[in-house]
C-alpha cells in the first residue's frame, strides 16, 4: 500500500495540470505536502506556513503586490519556511532556476491560462479527501485506457498513455515473458535492448505470483529488483502488477524506476498506474481473445466514477446506470462491510447479494467493501439491519475466527445523495467497531451521536475536547487508572455515589477520592452544574473524536 500522505510526486502526476514542467527538484518529489497556498497580491503574500507546503505563485500577482518583486526572492524567502516546492505560472526566469537549486526547493513551471485558484482547490482536495481524489483519478485513467483498448489501439497505445502518466518508462509481457510491447524509452535515449535484458525473468515473476493471496492478487503490486550492468544500468527496481483474466495470468505490467526513486516506498501514482495498466491489458487481452467483459468494467468503475463526481445532471447519471442495469431512481442504502479473517473475500457477500436477487453496486475501499442496496423506503435504512444481520451471522458461523463489522447509512434519493449516505455508512462502522456491541449498527440507531459525528473533525469541538478531557485522559493513559469510566458512571447514576460505588464494584470512600481526583486534574467542580454539562458533553464527544 503506498503512502498515506501526499507527496509532492502525487500532487505533480495528480493534481497539478498535464502540461505542468518540473523544471528542478527531480530528487525531491518524495517529500510530504501538507497544504498549498496561494501568492496574494497584498501583503501578507502567503498565510502563515508551517511547513511542507507547495507555494503557487502568479506572477501578475507578484507584480501587484510589488512592482520591483522577483521570484528568486520569493524562493528564497520560502526556503525559510521550509515548503516543499513552488509551482509558478507565468514564467519561470534562470535566477529562479538558481534560487530553487540553491534553496533545494522544487520548482514548477505551470501551462499558461490555467486556474491557480482551481489548482490550489485540486491539491487541497488530494490532501483532505485523498481516498475519493485517487479513486476520481484512478477511475478517469482506467476510462482512458480502456478507451484506448475499445478503440482498437492495443497494447502498444495503452503502454504510452499509461507512461505519459506516470512518466515511467513501462513494459507489457505476455504470460510467457514475452515483450508485448514498451513505451517511454526511445524519447529518454535508452537503450532499449540493454534495459530490457535486466528485466525480471519468467521464474522471478512466477515466484512472485506463487507468494501472492489468490483473491488479492488483481490488486497486489510488487517491487522486484533488475539485473545489474555495472554503472551503465538505467534502472534499478520495477514494479510489477498481474494481468489477470479470471483466476488466470495472462501476463504482466512493469513499471521501471531509476537509482533516484529506487527503494522508495510505493506511491498512489505509482499504484493506480500498475493496478490500472493491468487491468486495461487483461480487457485488450480479453478483447483480442473475443471475451466481452467490457461491460462488467464499466459496472466495476460506476460506482467509484459517480461518488468521485459532482453531480450536476441526476437524469444522465440515472440514464448511465440504466444502460448497465441499474435502477437509480429507487432510493439506496450505503452498507461498508469490513470482513477479517474470510478466506475468498468478497465473494461470499457477493454470492449472498445474488442469493437475495438484489442489484446492488459495490465498490472497495480501505475499510471494506461499500455497497449500495436498493430499498423501498426513501424516509429509513433500518429495513436492511436484519439483512445485514443475517450476512454477519452465515459468515461468522461459516469461517472460523471471521468477524464482521457492517455500517448502515440513511436511504440516498438520487445519486446526488449517495455520497452523503456512504458518509453515514463509514461513520456507523467506525462508532460500530470501537463499541464492539454489535456487528451491525444503523446511524439512524446512533441518537444524539447523529449530531456529534458532524463535529468530529470541528477544530473548535477539537479544543473543547482536549480542554475539557484531555488532562483526564492522559492522566488514565499513563498511570493505568481509570478516572474517565468513574466519571461516565458518576453520570450515568445522575451523580448517586451509592449507586456508582456499586456500579463500578468500589467500596463509596475510593468512589469519593477518584472524584476529588478528578476535580483536581480538570479544574472543574463537580457540583456546578456548568462543570457538569461541559464534562457530560465531552464524554459524548469522546467516541466521535477522529484523534
Amino acid at each position: 500500500m503506498y503512502k498515506s500522505t501526499a507527496t509532492l510526486s502525487d500532487v505533480y502526476h495528480l493534481a497539478l495540470p498535464p502540461a505542468t514542467r518540473l523544471v528542478v527538484g527531480v530528487e525531491f518529489l518524495s517529500r510530504p505536502v501538507s497544504w498549498a497556498c496561494s501568492l496574494r497580491p497584498s501583503p501578507p503574500a502567503f498565510p502563515k506556513l508551517d511547513g511542507n507546503e507547495l507555494a503557487l505563485v502568479d506572477m501578475e500577482d507578484l507584480r501587484r503586490l510589488d512592482p520591483r518583486g522577483r521570484l528568486e526572492r520569493v524562493i528564497s524567502s520560502l526556503r525559510v519556511a521550509g515548503v516543499s516546492g513552488v509551482a509558478v505560472l507565468g514564467g519561470v526566469s534562470e535566477a529562479a532556476v538558481a534560487a530553487a537549486i540553491e534553496s533545494g526547493i522544487a520548482l514548477f513551471e505551470l501551462p499558461p491560462s490555467v486556474s491557480l485558484t482551481h489548482i490550489e482547490r485540486s491539491i487541497i482536495r488530494l490532501i483532505v479527501d485523498r481516498s475519493g481524489y485517487i479513486a476520481q483519478r484512478s477511475a478517469e485513467l482506467q476510462r482512458d485506457l480502456n478507451r484506448a483498448a475499445l478503440d482498437g489501439g492495443g497494447l502498444a497505445q495503452i503502454a504510452q498513455r499509461l507512461h505519459t502518466f506516470v512518466q515511467r518508462p513501462v513494459v507489457f509481457l505476455g504470460e510467457d515473458g514475452r515483450i508485448n510491447a514498451t513505451a517511454g524509452f526511445e524519447e529518454n535515449g535508452y537503450n532499449l535492448s540493454s534495459v530490457l535484458s535486466q528485466l525480471p525473468n519468467l521464474a522471478t515473476l512466477r515466484s512472485w505470483i506463487a507468494v501472492q493471496a489468490p483473491d488479492a492478487l488483481s490488486q497486489a503490486v510488487g517491487v522486484l529488483p533488475l539485473a545489474q550492468d555495472g554503472a551503465l544500468s538505467a534502472f534499478q527496481e520495477s514494479l510489477v502488477s498481474a494481468v489477470c483474466v479470471g483466476d488466470a495470468v495472462r501476463g504482466y505490467c512493469l513499471l521501471l524506476r531509476n537509482g533516484s526513486v529506487a527503494g522508495q516506498a510505493l506511491s498512489a501514482v505509482e499504484e493506480i498506474a500498475a493496478l490500472e495498466g493491468a487491468s486495461a491489458a487483461a480487457l485488450e487481452w480479453a478483447r483480442q481473445n473475443a471475451i466481452g467483459v467490457a461491460e462488467e468494467r464499466m459496472r466495476a468503475a460506476f460506482l467509484d466514477e459517480l461518488l468521485a463526481a459532482e453531480i450536476a445532471d441526476e437524469q444522465a447519471w440515472i440514464q448511465r446506470g440504466a444502460s448497465l442495469g441499474y435502477d437509480l431512481t429507487r432510493p439506496h442504502v450505503a452498507m461498508l462491510i469490513e470482513a477479517t479473517n474470510v478466506p475468498g473475500w468478497p465473494t461470499p457477500l457477493l454470492r449472498f447479494i445474488e442469493q437475495r436477487n438484489v442489484t446492488a453496486l459495490h465498490a472497495r475501499r480501505e475499510e471494506g467493501l461499500l455497497v449500495f442496496w436498493p430499498v423501498d423506503d426513501p424516509k429509513s435504512g433500518r429495513a436492511l439491519k436484519p439483512v445485514a444481520s443475517e450476512l454477519a451471522m452465515r459468515i461468522e458461523n461459516a469461517y472460523k475466527g471471521a468477524r464482521v463489522v457492517i455500517g448502515i447509512g440513511r436511504p440516498g434519493v438520487g445519486p446526488a445523495n449517495w455520497r452523503q449516505s456512504q458518509m453515514q455508512a463509514r461513520e456507523s462502522w467506525r462508532l460500530g467497531k470501537e463499541w464492539g456491541a454489535s456487528p451491525v449498527t444503523y446511524f439512524g440507531d446512533l441518537g444524539l451521536y447523529q449530531l456529534l459525528t458532524d463535529l468530529g473533525n470541528n477544530p473548535e469541538a477539537a479544543r473543547f475536547f482536549r480542554k475539557t478531557l484531555g488532562k483526564l485522559i492522559s492522566h488514565d493513559d499513563s498511570r493505568n487508572a481509570e478516572l474517565v469510566q468513574t466519571l461516565d458512571a458518576f453520570f450515568a447514576c445522575h451523580g448517586n455515589l451509592s449507586q456508582t460505588a456499586a456500579k463500578l464494584h468500589i467500596h463509596r470512600n475510593t468512589l469519593t477520592y477518584r472524584l476529588e481526583q478528578i476535580a483536581q486534574i480538570t479544574q472543574l467542580d463537580l457540583d456546578d452544574p456548568e462543570a457538569r454539562f461541559a464534562l457530560q458533553l465531552a464524554l459524548k464527544l469522546r467516541p466521535v473524536m477522529k484523534s
